[in-house]
């Protein structure tokens, strides 16, 4: 009888440490394409512009091409799997992105990413208010932090003036998540620049992930990224999609 619960129990180890090595192959070979937008007007002022007709016709074609548009949170928790996995993050908080939230994206299920720097928002005409905010949040955005006044978090600025560029990650967290009472873990990098000294600060002001700008996957969830606070985005400028969605296509069949 002995023998044979010493033998069901070690029937059991080597289901379990299977079952745990495919569930950690499994997450590992999960990976999610991030989007960075910045505007929808469709006016050629600005090249990161783009219109709200070429935002729904991307979206459409991912969506045909069998790709699935996740949200932070589901990074987070790894509620995602396979390689055909997209997340749209928009930058900044311009005025155009209330419209294209509730005419492109929410219509297609699609729950973006906010990078907000407060020191536009409620005071230019061409930011969002706080209340659009709240809204989008309530709709299920989520936010990220992107500095408070759009500075670049170069070692450079670290340098000359140390007070300011702690400001930039540690106020822009505070600020938000006192306006829109929600928590900010994410950030995105302003004009997509890193440094070394900005990690760090990242990490003291409690942020867990941080987005800058280059082509790549991300793997899911979040926690298996070897540089959480480096992950990859691709900007969507006003004529290089079809350039970002036949690297996509090609790198999701690898």
């Amino acid at each position: 009888m002995k023998r044979a619960f010493l033998i069901f129990q070690a029937v059991v180890l080597v289901v379990f440490c299977s079952f745990v090595q495919w569930g950690e192959a499994g997450a590992a070979d999960s990976r999610v394409f991030v989007l960075c937008y910045h505007s929808f007007h469709g006016n050629n002022r600005f090249d990161y512009d783009i219109s709200l007709e070429e935002l729904a016709s991307q979206m459409d074609f991912l969506s045909t091409k069998g790709f699935r548009f996740v949200s932070y949170a589901d990074l987070v928790e790894g509620a995602v799997t396979g390689k055909k996995n997209v997340l749209v993050v928009i930058d900044d908080g311009n005025q155009s992105v209330y419209q294209a939230f509730h005419e492109v994206l929410k219509p297609r299920g699609i729950w973006p990413v906010l990078g907000i720097y407060p020191n536009i928002i409620g005071k230019k005409s061409y930011a969002l208010t706080w209340d659009q905010l709240r809204e989008l949040c309530r709709e299920g955005c989520d936010i990220a932090g992107h500095g408070y006044y759009h500075l670049i978090l170069s070692r450079k600025l670290y340098d000359s003036d140390s007070r300011a560029f702690v400001q930039e990650v540690a106020l822009s967290k505070k600020v938000l998540e006192e306006k829109l009472g929600v928590k900010v873990s994410s950030f995105v990098y302003p004009n997509g620049a890193r440094s070394d000294i900005a990690v760090q600060t990242l990490k003291d002001a409690g942020y867990e992930s941080a987005f800058t700008i280059r082509w790549g996957q991300a793997a899911v969830p979040l926690a298996l990224n070897q540089d959480p606070y480096g992950l990859p985005r691709f900007m969507i400028l006003n004529n290089n999609w079809p350039m970002i969605s036949g690297f996509i296509l090609k790198s999701s069949a690898e």
